[in-house]
């Protein structure tokens, strides 16, 4: 493939290239994959990743090394010319909504607010500490020592509370 073609590609098609390659590299350094954004036009490709470690907490030294390895895979795979893109990896922060099971699992024991499509005890919203992740649900206890059952189907989205 020449560096002609790549330019010819979309930043749809890009993205669908780049997308296994990233999750290969990521997870066999031990990381978790989250998100892959390319924006840009083909002869300036931005592509934004975001990974994390499986219990959290990955440090920049850390994301420098990914990113190390990314751009050494985008070139050596040549999925992109090296002038044509540039690369950030980023954390997906303490902020982050919670969406996945995954997610969820990585933040037992702490405090999550919910979003709900239905309400749960009349409510479309609930905040507590979450005690277990199920295969279908989450069990919160509330601040009155309750606990509640929220279907993993019911949840919109969480975040940790800070």
């Amino acid at each position: 493939m020449t560096c002609q073609s790549h330019i010819n590609m979309t930043l749809l098609e890009i993205k669908q290239k780049l997308e296994p390659l990233a999750l290969r590299v990521i997870e066999g350094e031990g990381m978790e994959f989250f998100e892959l954004n390319v924006a840009g036009h083909p002869n300036d490709v931005l592509i934004q990743i975001t990974a994390d470690k499986p219990n959290g907490g990955i440090n920049i030294h850390e994301c420098a090394i990914l990113n190390k390895s990314l751009v050494a895979a985008i070139e050596q795979e040549q999925v992109l010319p090296p002038e044509v893109f540039s690369l950030e990896l980023s954390s997906p922060g303490l902020d982050r909504p919670l969406i996945t099971r995954r997610d969820f699992l990585r933040f037992t024991g702490q405090e999550i607010h919910f979003w709900l499509n239905t309400a749960v005890n009349g409510k479309k919203e609930a905040e507590g500490i979450l005690s277990d992740v199920t295969d279908t649900d989450l069990v919160i206890e509330i601040k009155k020592k309750q606990r509640i059952v929220l279907p993993l189907s019911s949840i919109i989205k969480g975040v940790l509370v800070i």
